[in-house]
């Protein structure tokens, strides 16, 4: 006779247990991937169908009577993008001890335009389970709406919904 205490103890689910249940449930259900990257150490993800690349910071052309995070313009393989500076759009200051140079710019493509955000770094692509994503709108990051949240076993991600970033409100229209 099996003495259930000692499976436990050993991590082996027991017949009708959860632990294989949940693995089963999560390969069959709908999933999809996200690139994560960090803005001070604070992870972001954006949904990877809609990334069209991810470079170096080359020469940015400021852009005279734009929004504030409106970085400028770049030249990208002949195509013109505009850059996002998304630490501006979360209402966050430049760091001192950091370089643009240092950045990265995550290429996004919608169906009406293309363009770049500045982000400290990419850290991972991601494949997030629907059990694994929570609708919630959170409207207080300078009008950028967060409205998905990725739960993963010991941290939360939040999802930027790619039409709002360069979205602008009254506030953030004030140029430098």
């Amino acid at each position: 006779m099996l003495d259930n205490q000692k499976i436990n103890a050993a991590n082996i689910p027991q017949v009708g247990g959860t632990a294989l249940d949940h693995e089963e449930n999560l390969s069959t259900e709908p999933s999809q991937q996200f690139l994560v990257f960090k803005i001070d150490n604070e992870e972001y993800a954006l949904d990877v169908l809609s990334i069209d690349g991810i470079v170096g910071v080359t020469n940015i052309t400021p852009v005279p009577g734009s929004p504030k995070y409106m970085r400028g313009l770049m030249n990208l393989r002949g195509n013109i993008l505009h850059i996002v500076d998304i630490r501006i759009r979360f209402g966050l200051a430049r760091r001192d001890d950091h370089s643009i140079e240092d950045d990265v710019i995550i290429v996004i493509y919608t169906t009406n335009r293309k363009f770049g955000i500045l982000a400290d770094m990419v850290s991972d692509v991601i494949t997030v389970y629907e059990s694994q994503m929570t609708e919630t709108p959170i409207d207080n990051m300078r009008g950028l709406q967060i409205s998905n949240v990725i739960r993963l076993e010991n941290k939360i991600i939040m999802v930027l919904p790619i039409d709002e970033i360069i979205k602008s409100n009254d506030s953030e229209n004030k140029t430098v």
